[in-house]
């Protein structure tokens, strides 16, 4: 039986979607120029194909497989499906570069509150079966295929923004599975990157949790 600490890269994803549409929302409200407008436009869609994928993952793989170990799982996760599908209307919105970005701000505020009431759901009752059903062995197919599906020169940047919405514990854990070469790089390189990308995406700094360790 798995505990928590193996799904914290799964949880990492979670915390990091719940900060970057509210984030979103308020820098696209008002960009500062061409240039900011076209770093938004550049995050905001690496954030969506990030929540498309994650939800993909969920319903063509996780989902059956929980089910396939757990028949009374599902109602509750084609109760989570049926969500991710409420939301796909406003995901395209979101993604609609036709629109200007200051009137898609209403629609990542309205992502932001409808996407932590779905994370709410399923960690209340998705994480439970998974919990009791998952073995290390998915939880570490799951990770690679994550990785492969990231692409090795956007490693850097997923790695930042999965950072920034972390509290100390959930990134510490998520990163020990990593080889220490990883965390290091992650610390030297990738982190600062995010940052300087962080100022000019939001206009302010992001702190580096105190108990990541390289």
């Amino acid at each position: 039986m798995i505990t928590k600490t193996h799904l914290s890269g799964f949880l990492l994803v979670h915390a990091a979607f719940r900060a970057e549409f509210c984030r979103l929302a308020e820098a696209c409200s008002r960009p500062r120029d061409g240039v900011h407008e076209e770093l938004l436009e550049e995050h905001l869609a690496l954030v969506l194909e990030m929540l498309h994928s994650h939800h993909s993952h969920e319903d063509t793989d996780l989902w059956p497989k929980l089910v396939g170990r757990d028949s009374e799982a599902a109602a509750v996760l084609a109760g989570l499906e049926s969500e991710h599908a409420e939301l796909d209307p406003l995901l395209a919105a979101a993604a609609d570069r036709s629109i200007p970005l200051p009137d898609r701000s209403p629609t990542l505020l309205r992502l932001h509150e409808l996407i932590n009431r779905h994370l709410d759901h399923e960690e209340r009752d998705a994480v439970p079966y998974m919990l009791e059903h998952l073995t290390p062995e998915d939880i570490e197919a799951d990770r690679r295929k994550a990785m492969g599906d990231f692409g090795r020169r956007r490693i850097p940047v997923i790695f930042g923004w999965l950072a920034s919405g972390a509290d100390p514990g959930l990134l510490t854990a998520a990163l020990a599975d990593t080889p220490a070469v990883v965390r290091l790089t992650f610390r030297l390189f990738w982190w600062p990157a995010y940052r300087r990308r962080f100022v000019r995406l939001y206009g302010k700094a992001v702190a580096l949790p105190t108990a990541v360790e390289a």
